[in-house]
């Protein structure tokens, strides 16, 4: 007779189909593929066949018995059964929310409406923080708040004995606007003695400034972070940013338009002056940077893995038919 214990024993997740734009090397897909990767789980891709072929999605989909997407916009009534058939191969569905695509899935009735119906084929959502599960609360969607994983690795050192004097921004190239370009381009006139190191700009837009090291897209920050003393990242609306969490895990200070624990909240350019002003008087780098992503994302891939697995993984056989026959009889 098998024990009560090993009834409820979770079998391992041992691989997960992700959905979503992995063509740039920021994407959060990838990021998220490549912690799961370090605690052994086989990811796979699911490129544009979730959008186009049917017959190599339901493979993908038969191979996995969970799926996580990430999608900006709705995706269209095609999107939509595809994930309604992964589910009828018993794949349950996982999204994963990262900022953005709460933004415009609130943006009027037709994207609500949109969201809510995407919703229906959605077994869990996850939301990257607090304030995003508020914001899917108030459209009525329910999501689990679980920081971004990340790597965190600078957590395992030390930071600068004397602070480095650099502020890193990132600017993508084609979302300028929405990244702040208009404060980062007072605080770069307002502040000439300080060096503003410009990251993912391919167009240098702002290197015209004797103070900016507009940089491009970096693959390897290591030869960055040693230069950089605070991260300025205000935007119209965002998630959990990785970079934040990875600046405050080396003791870097952080201006930034969401209040969240150890950064300073700034969403103007007056408010951004005066902290880059108390950022020059500064030496010592940012002692509590560490202890806080230690206590908010620490372990988190970890943590996401767990959760996923005790949310859509069940030990009973059943558990892979029932999601079988739910979306069989919702499929439209």
């Amino acid at each position: 007779m098998i024990s009560d214990q090993k009834k409820h024993i979770r079998p391992p997740l041992k691989r997960v189909l992700l959905v979503g734009d992995h063509t740039v090397p920021s994407a959060p897909i990838l990021t998220l593929g490549r912690e799961l990767n370090k605690l052994g789980v086989e990811t796979l891709f699911s490129g544009n066949s979730v959008f186009s072929d049917t017959k190599t999605w339901v493979k993908l989909a038969l191979r996995c018995r969970v799926l996580i997407f990430v999608q900006y916009r709705y995706g269209g009534p095609f999107f939509e059964r595809q994930l309604q058939r992964a589910r009828m191969m018993g794949c349950q569905v996982v999204r994963w929310w990262v900022g953005s695509d709460v933004m415009l899935s609130a943006k009027d009735s037709e994207a609500v409406s949109n969201a809510r119906s995407l919703d229906s084929v959605v077994d869990m959502n996850i939301a990257v923080s607090p304030h995003l599960v508020e914001e899917l609360d108030e459209i009525g969607i329910k999501a689990d708040y679980l920081p971004s994983p990340c790597d965190l690795s600078a957590l395992q050192s030390k930071p600068p004995r004397n602070l480095p004097g650099g502020v890193l921004t990132y600017l993508p190239t084609d979302r300028r606007q929405f990244y702040g370009e208009k404060v980062l381009i007072d605080a770069i006139e307002a502040n000439p003695d300080l060096d503003f190191y410009i990251v993912s700009d391919e167009s240098h837009s702002l290197r015209r400034y004797p103070n900016v090291r507009s940089l491009g897209w970096v693959k390897d920050m290591e030869k960055v972070w040693p230069k950089i003393g605070v991260l300025l990242r205000v935007t119209e609306h965002d998630g959990m940013p990785r970079m934040v969490l990875e600046a405050l895990a080396r003791g870097r200070y952080v201006i930034y338009s969401e209040r969240f624990e150890g950064c300073w909240f700034a969403r103007t350019s007056e408010q951004v002056n005066e902290y880059l002003q108390r950022f020059r008087e500064l030496q010592q780098p940012n002692k509590s940077g560490p202890e806080v992503v230690q206590t908010v994302a620490g372990d988190t891939a970890s943590l996401y893995l767990q959760t996923i697995r005790d949310h859509c993984v069940s030990a009973m056989p059943g558990n892979r038919l029932y999601t079988m026959l739910s979306a069989a009889l919702h499929y439209r």
